[in-house]
């Protein structure tokens, strides 16, 4: 009798987790988005995704201000975007919040646990490392990392090269 009840609640998360997913495509009028729960965006009117991208589980972005994001893009688990900041000179902080876009690329591949700090742009073809704090823009092709991130490699730029990876240690 447990077996068939674990059977049915693993089902009705399912088709909970499939009616979100279809809610997400909806409102963000894709066709195809790999999104994994929980995942949270403050204000999905200021989201703009391309098609086939990737957002893992623990996501969050505070969207005060527009996010535009390529297609093919992949977002790993605990990534923080936020648009919005703070100005440090005028107190008390909390009464002025200063909102700015951010600009992901296509094909870009944002690691683990990185920060995307309002008013980046990060260019097409990027990598992102697992941990960096994104705070000024990077350029296409390149691989980032560290805190602040700072571009440690060029990649090339052809799809094929991308596609086979890039051997970290090559360098050192």
């Amino acid at each position: 009798m447990i077996n068939i009840i674990d059977r049915l609640v693993v089902l009705f998360f399912k088709k909970i987790t499939n009616i979100k997913r279809n809610y997400y495509k909806k409102r963000l009028g894709v066709k195809k988005l790999d999104i994994y729960f929980p995942v949270s965006i403050s204000n999905l009117n200021n989201l703009k995704i391309g098609e086939n991208c990737a957002i893992a589980p623990f996501v969050q972005m505070w969207t005060n201000e527009v996010i535009n994001i390529g297609e093919n893009t992949a977002i790993a688990a605990h990534v923080q975007i936020t648009t919005s900041t703070h100005d440090y000179l005028h107190r008390p902080y909390r009464d002025k919040r200063i909102d700015i876009p951010i600009t992901i690329g296509k094909n870009v591949w944002i690691g683990g646990g990185a920060i995307i700090l309002p008013g980046v742009t990060i260019g097409d073809n990027a990598v992102i490392g697992a941990g960096s704090v994104v705070t000024k823009n990077i350029p296409e092709n390149t691989l980032a990392y560290g805190v602040p991130a700072k571009v440690m490699k060029q990649l090339l730029g052809d799809s094929e090269s991308i596609s086979n990876g890039v051997n970290l240690s090559e360098d050192k």
